[in-house]
């Protein structure tokens, strides 16, 4: 597993390390990083969107060169 490789590297001899270490801990598991479990982009259906947004993908393509 990956967080084993990071806690068998670490090597702290000094108590100030050991403490700022300890506090990231705590800190980072009192506010984790969460994926969000859904995706946040809307499923287009709709033909007629599609294909306006096809176009409008089209014209800015033309457009940039």
């Amino acid at each position: 597993m990956a967080t084993s490789s990071i806690f068998h590297n670490v090597i702290l001899n000094d108590p100030k390390q050991v403490e700022a270490f300890v506090s990231a801990l705590e800190a980072s598991e009192a506010d984790p990083y969460v994926r969000p479990e859904f995706s946040l982009a809307d499923v287009l259906t709709d033909k007629g969107e599609i294909l306006r947004l096809h176009e409008l993908r089209m014209k800015n393509r033309d457009m940039s060169k």
